[in-house]
């Protein structure tokens, strides 16, 4: 695995070779990759989600490649229906990475204290091999290069 987030030429290729790409770069397995193809969710689910449903809309899920952030690369998934917004985030993330650039290699990136708490739910199978995957990403999250 690569930990660059350059992804040269990636918008030339087929949508399975980029699928593969992907999958190689984060180690995604076939169950994430066939995750993120069906739409994840079901009209019962969404309804026990959200009050008033009526059913699913489904966008294009795309990568917005180049972006180092606070010195370390990161490939952002952008769900958007709006054309050249994914190859504008990954032009300019390009642009700025450039150490001759005004920003000095990157985006620089801080946050306050948290205000308020969110709430995520995540679909698994296997609810053991999550934790482990979880936990491992704080460690390596906790330690970085």
């Amino acid at each position: 695995m690569s930990d660059n987030s350059r992804l040269s030429g990636f918008f030339n290729l087929s949508v399975p070779v980029r699928q593969n790409v992907i999958r190689a770069r984060v180690n995604l397995t076939e169950n994430d990759l066939a995750t993120m193809t069906r739409g994840g969710l079901t009209l019962d689910l969404a309804n026990r989600l959200i009050e008033n449903v009526i059913g699913l809309h489904g966008i294009p899920l795309g990568i917005a490649a180049n972006f180092l952030i606070n010195g370390r690369d990161y490939l952002i998934p952008m769900a958007i229906e709006e054309p050249s917004v994914v190859a504008a985030a990954s032009h300019i993330a390009k642009l700025v990475r450039d150490p001759s650039s005004r920003s000095g290699g990157g985006f620089i990136a801080s946050a306050d204290a948290p205000m308020m708490i969110g709430q995520v739910q995540v679909l698994v199978n296997d609810v053991d091999a999550a934790r482990e995957k979880i936990l491992a990403e704080r460690r390596r999250m906790q330690n970085p290069r």
